[in-house]
């Protein structure tokens, strides 16, 4: 909702303090959700914040705002006498006492402003009663003070427009400009490599490669967007025309990824999260290494990318790095220490054609279903992408019902973490069936050190994964392990290697051998287990992402409709593939505890003595 439409509503058709031609910035804040600073004419004015529990965008004046009401306000206004409003204005309470009128409406935990007898807000308080209660009581609080208005706020108006702001800024922009394209010439001349830009559709790839057209406007550069499947059909259409407009269009190179692949994660190991991106493993960064494969036959290039530190916490890092599932790409961005002021104010100044979505109220340009996205902008979505938004609704409550979750799952956005944030769970107020740990369906549920009392096999580690194996699928995977062979007729499946042998049957359970060694430490223990069991995750649970493929630098390794495919004569079993692989990295991550709390087991030090 729009600031101005925000006030109103709350406040009353007479409040139009801010109209069509005045210049309102957001700033951003902290908070469970979307929460941002109004600032209207150099000065705050309160924050607009939308509320979880009620789905509804909130807003709470400060004493600039709320002066700004005086005379004007019809809605959630409270008067109180000339007694209670010298003590209001020293920051006290509001108590029933005092009160002598206020609107009916008014209902308990509303954002209210206390007025005196000439309608001036002396204060803005939170309704602690129900209005149509206040009369059955003699004394209590009304509202709670939040804070008192001293003096009045008057903003100094001018008729600048966005051209003006531009006009007065240009110096401090093509200061910017010049800083963005000495570094980039500078990455290009000190690694010499080939050059890609980063294209998602969004306004901050959009400056970056106005940015590098200009300081590299003889080169060959290549334009990469990656449709992940669930990108925004406007962003798809955007990126097609804004690449004729701009002159880019022989240089796109669109790398399309079927829908199906994001879904398929989707349905086996639930929804991404912010703390469990599986999906840009899966349907992002996989396509972008088989696209650099095919474009520079494997060799490095550089990627410049539309990357901000303001934009996250986590991208506080360097302004060149390198991502550990893509090795061949040295990703730089130029625009690393710009702000989204610099980036809108950029766009205007060269008149660039951005995403019209952004016109829509969506604030980030990304996967319609990308779980970081805030609940505010879900509500856009389930306004202006019905089809979508019910699309992601059924699948997170399909899984919902799976896991008997509660309905809070959904309504508060809960899908969108593994481990729910505590500013959320003290927001909500959530219990413990809300955010109990979310599992994906082939889990690892036992592991222990057995007791051997065979000479040459003193070590034993026996498992049981939650369901049962289909041992065709994974021998061929297994070969990764060792020698492999299959008793389909009896279900077990043996692997063989210098240091230890397996046994796994179709039931899931599962049995490691080691054999007796010199040297034999808890390290080599714990990764010969990391070994077997996550391979035959990554056979189970392979939906086709080619990044193990693309990591395999001797090409042992083939996939077809999902299942591995190993070539024991090419396969130096130097598990490179596997430090890669998303069910790795991020679906079952956590096994690596598990399984380092197993063997750190004062038994199994007993053995390696």
């Amino acid at each position: 909702m729009e600031i101005k439409d925000l006030i109103e509503s709350n406040f009353g058709e007479n409040t139009k303090i801010i109209h069509k031609d005045d210049i309102v910035l957001l700033n951003h804040v902290g908070s469970e959700d979307q929460m941002e600073e109004i600032i209207f004419y150099g000065n705050s004015i309160g924050t607009r914040r939308y509320d979880l529990k009620s789905s509804k965008w909130q807003i709470k004046l400060n004493a600039n705002g709320l002066s700004l009401l005086n005379t004007k306000i019809t809605k959630r206004w409270v008067k109180v006498d000339g007694i209670a409003e010298e003590k209001i204005s020293q920051g006290a309470n509001v108590l029933i006492p005092g009160v002598i009128d206020a609107d009916p409406e008014i209902v308990y935990g509303d954002y209210i402003a206390i007025v005196d007898n000439e309608f001036n807000v002396i204060a803005g308080g939170i309704a602690r009663i129900d209005e149509k209660d206040r009369h059955n009581h003699v004394k209590g609080v009304y509202a709670k003070n939040y804070l008192s208005v001293n003096k009045e706020y008057k903003p100094k108006k001018n008729d600048f427009t966005w051209k003006d702001v531009i006009k007065l800024n240009k110096e401090e922009l093509e200061k910017l400009e010049n800083t963005a394209i000495e570094f980039i010439n500078k990455i290009k001349n000190d690694l010499g490599l080939p050059v890609m830009i980063s294209y998602s559709g969004g306004k901050d790839s959009l400056v970056t490669y106005a940015l590098v057209n200009k300081a590299l406007p003889d080169t060959d550069y290549k334009v990469l967007f990656v449709d992940t499947g669930i990108e925004f059909p406007e962003t798809v259409k955007y990126v097609k025309e804004s690449s004729k407009i701009l002159g880019f269009q022989d240089k796109l190179i669109i790398e399309k990824v079927p829908p199906e692949v994001f879904w398929k994660a989707f349905e086996m190991f639930g929804p991404p999260g912010r703390d469990f991106r599986h999906c840009c493993k899966f349907a992002k960064l996989a396509p972008i290494k088989r696209a650099i494969d095919r474009l520079y036959q494997g060799e490095h290039c550089i990627s410049f990318v539309g990357q901000r530190r303001y934009e996250s916490f986590q991208r506080t890092g360097s302004d060149v790095w390198q991502n550990s599932y893509i090795s061949n790409q040295i990703n730089a961005s130029p625009i690393q220490n710009w702000n989204s002021l610099m980036i809108w104010m950029y766009i205007m100044w060269k008149d660039l054609p951005y995403n019209p979505l952004y016109d829509t109220g969506y604030e980030r340009i990304g996967c319609w279903a990308c779980p970081s996205s805030d609940m505010a902008q879900l509500s856009i979505l389930k306004k202006n992408h019905t089809d979508l938004y019910e699309k992601l609704y059924a699948a997170v409550d399909k899984w919902k019902e799976e896991k008997g979750l509660s309905e809070d799952y959904w309504r508060y956005g809960l899908w969108r973490f593994k481990n729910i944030p505590r500013k959320i769970i003290s927001a909500l107020s959530l219990n413990q069936s809300d955010i109990k740990p979310i599992s994906p369906k082939n889990e690892l549920i036992a592991l222990q050190i057995e007791a051997s009392d065979c000479i040459t096999m003193p070590l034993s580690i026996i498992g049981n994964f939650s369901n049962r194996i289909d041992l065709q699928k994974i021998s061929s995977s297994l070969i990764m392990v060792g020698r492999v062979q299959l008793n389909q007729k009896l279900n077990f499946l043996r692997v063989f290697n210098k240091r230890y042998s397996t046994i796994i049957y179709s039931d899931g359970t599962f049995k490691i051998n080691f054999r007796k060694q010199k040297n034999l430490t808890e390290l080599d223990v714990r990764k010969a287990i990391e070994n077997f069991v996550y391979t035959v995750l990554r056979a189970l649970e392979c939906i086709n992402c080619e990044l193990c493929v693309g990591k395999c630098e001797v090409g042992a390794i083939t996939i077809q409709d999902s299942i591995i495919y190993v070539d024991k004569k090419k396969c130096i079993k130097c598990n490179q593939c596997s430090e890669i692989c998303p069910i790795v990295t991020i679906v079952h991550r956590e096994l690596k505890d598990k399984i380092k709390n197993t063997v750190k087991d004062s038994e199994l030090r007993q053995f390696l003595t």
